[in-house]
């Protein structure tokens, strides 16, 4: 089982790391609100 919960919160870490590098990829190419960048 120990297995499994740290391979789903690698999955869930990799996930949130994309979503936070498109963020600010999001702000400063696409010049959306800076909250984008604060968030990502």
């Amino acid at each position: 089982m120990t297995v499994v919960k740290s391979i789903l919160i690698f999955i869930l870490a990799g996930f949130c790391e994309i979503g936070g590098g498109y963020l600010v990829w999001l702000w400063l190419r696409e010049g959306k609100n800076f909250w984008y960048g604060i968030i990502g």
